[in-house]
């Protein structure tokens, strides 16, 4: 494996960037201050990580121990917990550039073969507000990952300017009417203008971008709490698919992305018809 790209690897792997490595030294305390960072900034709730280590032989970054605390008013401590992550680099992340890497003067994209969540552990509750844990947990993060990545959320993020400019309702009421009565192939121009304007928000201006082939979860428990009863559910080899088209997404939305689709595709297994297993709290 070149070496040039196994340091790049272990540099922006997990919302890294070299500049700010360059300038702070350990590499293993920096990957897990990251991956704290930014489980707590979308989900809003405290996070653990007992280790961070990236074995620059093998390729691979391994992650142990990451907890995150439940919200508050929840008779669980924790909401999700993952004994261990191993994310294994692209075999030649650097050798082709259309396939593995682009890097232009200002992105550089880093791909990852596959990430393995091991011993995942995810506990849902009823609030007294009626709303359940998990479902408030996943707002919280799908409302930040609009704020910061509009061009990904159009929807939320046209409703979030709505509610903060209402002034502006009726302007953007009028604007639509006129287009619609445009003719087709205007329409089409416009159509193709926006999502040139669209494909640029999503690159931004990030220096380090990430795609990620294959995430997987290879053993998780879903534990719903109704009523002082613990009821179980317990999932082997869950595929969340890949995260990022070719240009990958941007470092700091990964964590997001990830929290988000770990959460709420054990929320979809759960709803799946099998028995399960009923424990006492």
């Amino acid at each position: 494996m070149n070496k040039l790209a196994v340091l790049a690897f272990a540099l922006l792997i997990f919302f890294s960037t070299m500049l700010w490595y360059l300038a702070n030294g350990s590499l293993n305390e920096y990957l897990k201050s990251q991956v704290l960072l930014q489980s707590q900034y979308y989900s809003g709730q405290k996070a653990t990580l007992l280790d961070a280590k990236y074995k620059a032989e093998d390729g691979v970054a391994y992650f142990n121990q990451l907890t995150l605390a439940n919200i508050e008013g929840a008779s669980q401590p924790l909401l999700l917990s993952v004994g261990k992550i191993t994310a294994q680099l692209a075999k030649t992340p650097a050798k082709k550039l259309n396939n593995q890497s682009i890097q232009t003067k200002a992105t550089t994209i880093i791909t990852i073969e596959k990430l393995l969540l091991s011993n995942v552990n995810v506990w849902s509750e009823m609030m007294l507000s009626g709303e359940e844990s998990l479902e408030q947990i996943v707002n919280d993060i799908t409302m930040q990952l609009a704020s910061d990545y509009p061009a990904f959320y159009p929807e939320i993020s046209a409703k979030i300017y709505a509610e903060q400019h209402p002034e502006l309702n009726e302007k953007l009421a009028v604007n639509n009417t006129i287009t619609a009565n445009k003719k087709p192939e205007l329409n089409r121009a416009v159509m193709q203008a926006k999502q040139a304007k669209q494909q640029k928000r999503l690159l931004g201006k990030a220096q380090t971008r990430i795609l990620i082939f294959s995430v997987i979860i290879e053993d998780a428990t879903f534990t719903s709490i109704i009523t002082g009863q613990s009821i179980n559910r317990h999932f082997k080899s869950i595929d969340l698919g890949r995260f990022g088209d070719k240009y990958g997404l941007d470092s700091n939305q990964l964590g997001g992305e990830l929290l988000k689709a770990i959460i709420s595709q054990l929320q979809v297994a759960s709803k799946d018809k099998s028995t399960p297993h009923n424990n006492k709290s």
